[in-house]
């Protein structure tokens, strides 16, 4: 244990010694506040930095007008493409490691789900678009962590740690993450990559990734693709009765994933097909006798068209349509185990249509409406019929109708976006949401003031296994502010502060008494849910190299919790999260082909339900901090169009574990042990046409 403190500190150490290599360079200032007669002086001084680049890009995700990072009504975090790759990262699970704020924690068969700021946020929480489609499944709203995204082709994510319904409705209550591909002039040939991950007594991961994308004038044609197979873990799992199995072809990850995009002037389309076949053993509470199929399938398309009526104003129409069919389980016919058969088609029509107004050089204003048609039906299986448990039929349908406006305005005193938007929903009814947010830059300082409210729409199914008569959705109000410092032309430094309560918090509630194998259903809890903290996330970047430092840190409010996550020693804690988190990426060049990328994740202490005593009560049990590092060097452009990279991750084979986070009898879920990837990326250019 003393080793790996010492690794730490010579990590901390390291990174700050780097970072003062570079801190006589001028400082900046943000290009988007300087005069013609300014920039014009600046451009023969020196060249624009990656991190100048970064502080100014435009941020789509927090607001319907793109905005700097500094000047974005929310608290963000911004992975680009570089950091992905410098980073080593196996899969997405390792890119959001490096987002202050960010946890992982075990659902129910085998599946591992995101919890941000203290808080279990996986199903209807947080949103995620990939492309501008909605990643979250119907049924539940839930998200599915774990080698099934193609990180190699992300060219950007953007990460709002904070509320976004105003903008994006009811699964967006905690957070947003938005997940840009490269578009085809940023492949603009042929790009095929391969990932490898061994263990001591098993493969990791073995994933290869294509993509071909092309623009020729106003036509853009974009397509990547990723097959796979992997694995959880290969570790021991041991459910709350004591029975253990290996999770060793067990626990499979295996992805297929397609998508297409294609764009001709104002006129764009996008198809997506996401495929997830996994295995799990672990079920509910107890483990079972042999592993069972449950896939997660999504299709999704998107016609998009965007008509400028004058320099001023235009409009943005989107037509959408997804088909889910989560958590599928069809493969049992004779079994022993009580973990029944499960088939739900969702279908989702969505139609969107937004005017954009440059009212005046200080003023913007955003102003649309929404319209949603959620059908689901369940077919039957082996000739078994299924019907929904409220409804009493194999067939459902909801309707929600949005208004939203945006407001942005520039003065002396501040920046000021203000916005609300209204959800009429056929199921739980009515959702106001405002939100207010003030930016302002002093120098090399900038300053966010920002307030949301926020709501959790429930999914299909958290209606139909509702204990309580009428499950209503989730109101949630988040105050947030941030200062952030331009230190020098290369670094930057942002400290950020938050407070969270949410009233009819939607609970998974299982009967903790008779320990029943099977979940008893949905209901609101009738406690306010409540969590207060601070992150703090320091990046640099230069020609030596990189440092991305980001820390967390959240705190229940005295009294302010339910039982479903509470800890009985810990009032502070909520079951399963850590309530300090630090995690130290950094990146070194080693001339001008190589560099080397150590990293490290601290976890804090931990708490869960995950055994019995003599009486058949759950018992709490403390877990240590759990400390990960990992290795990965990397080279560019060995040859033209190569990159390649090694790496080692959970050098010292710490037991990675993956908790509940609330008090649902599920056994502690074991990660990957010490693992060895080796990864390939080569892309062939097409020339361009005079």
């Amino acid at each position: 244990m003393k080793k790996i403190y010492l690794l730490l500190c010579f990590l901390a150490f390291y990174t700050l010694l780097l970072a003062q290599v570079d801190s006589t360079a001028r400082d900046t200032m943000d290009l988007s506040d300087m005069s013609i007669e300014e920039l014009s002086k600046l451009k023969s001084r020196y060249k624009t930095t990656e991190m100048e680049k970064m502080v100014t890009q435009a941020i789509a995700a927090a607001s319907r007008k793109p905005l700097s990072l500094k000047r974005s009504p929310s608290i963000v975090s911004v992975i680009t493409a570089e950091d992905i790759e410098k980073s080593g990262a196996r899969d997405i699970i390792d890119v959001f490691q490096q987002v202050p704020g960010i946890d992982f924690n075990v659902d129910v068969q085998g599946v591992v789900g995101i919890s941000i700021r203290g808080l279990w946020a996986n199903e209807g929480k947080v949103l995620l678009l990939l492309d501008g489609q909605e990643m979250n499944e119907t049924a539940y709203s839930t998200l599915i962590f774990g080698n099934n995204y193609n990180i190699s082709q992300i060219k950007k994510i953007e990460v709002i740690r904070g509320p976004g319904s105003a903008i994006y409705g009811g699964y967006a209550e905690y957070a947003v993450i938005n997940i840009i591909s490269k578009s085809a002039e940023d492949i603009n040939g042929v790009e095929a990559n391969v990932i490898i991950g061994q263990t001591t007594n098993t493969y990791a991961r073995q994933n290869v990734g294509l993509a071909i994308g092309k623009k020729v004038n106003n036509l853009s044609f974009s397509m990547s693709t990723l097959i796979g197979r992997g694995q959880r873990s290969n570790s021991i799992y041991t459910d709350i009765h004591g029975n253990s199995f290996d999770m060793k072809n067990n626990a499979d990850l295996n992805p297929t994933n397609l998508n297409l995009g294609l764009s001709y002037k104002g006129f764009s389309a996008r198809f997506i097909y996401d495929m997830l076949e996994t295995t799990t053993r672990d079920a509910y509470i107890d483990a079972m006798s042999k592993a069972y199929s449950t896939n997660f399938g999504t299709y999704m398309a998107e016609a998009k068209y965007i008509q400028k009526i004058n320099t001023n104003f235009q409009l943005q129409g989107k037509l959408n349509y997804k088909r889910c069919t989560p958590w599928l389980v069809t493969d049992i016919i004779d079994s022993i185990d009580a973990y029944p058969n499960y088939k739900i088609i969702a279908d989702r029509y969505r139609f969107n249509l937004a005017a954009i107004w440059d009212a005046k050089y200080w003023l913007n204003i955003t102003s649309g409406a929404e319209m949603y048609y959620d059908d689901a039906q369940k077919p039957d299986i082996h000739g078994n019929p299924q019907v929904f448990a409220r409804d009493n039929t194999n067939r459902v349908r909801y309707f929600n109708y949005a208004a939203f406006v945006q407001s942005l305005i520039k003065s002396r005193f501040a920046n000021i976006t203000l916005g609300a938007r209204y959800d009429l929903n056929s199921a739980t009814g009515a959702a106001f949401n405002p939100r207010l947010g003030i930016t302002k830059r002093v120098g090399k300082f900038n300053f966010k003031g920002l307030y949301a409210s926020s709501y959790r729409a429930p999914g299909i199914e958290n209606i139909q296994l509702s204990i309580s008569p009428v499950m209503k959705p989730e109101r949630t109000r988040t105050y947030e502010i941030e200062t952030g410092l331009q230190i020098n032309r290369n670094s930057y430094l942002s400290l950020s502060f938050y407070d969270i309560s949410t009233q009819n918090a939607i609970r998974y509630v299982v009967d903790t008494t008779s320990f029943a194998d099977t979940p008893e259903g949905y209901l609101n809890s009738d406690k306010v849910i409540s969590t207060i903290g601070g992150e703090m996330e320091y990046k640099y970047k230069s020609s030596l190299g990189f440092i991305n430092l980001a820390y967390a840190y959240y705190s229940v409010l005295d009294g302010k919790n339910d039982a479903a996550n509470e800890v009985s020693i810990d009032k502070y804690a909520n079951l399963g999260i850590a309530n300090h988190k630090l995690t130290v990426f950094t990146g070194v060049n080693m001339g001008r082909l190589f560099y080397i990328a150590p990293s490290a994740i601290l976890l804090d202490r931990r708490y869960g339900y995950t055994s019995l005593d003599t009486q058949g009560n759950p018992v709490l049990t403390t877990y240590t901090p759990q400390m990960q590092f990992n290795i990965y060097i990397g080279c560019n452009n060995l040859v033209r169009g190569l990159s390649f990279g090694m790496g080692v991750y959970n050098i010292t084979n710490e037991a990675i574990l993956y908790i509940q986070p609330y008090n649902g009898l599920h056994g502690d879920y074991p990660g990957m042990g010490t693992e060895i990837i080796f990864k390939l990326k080569y892309n062939i250019t097409f020339k361009d046409e005079q």
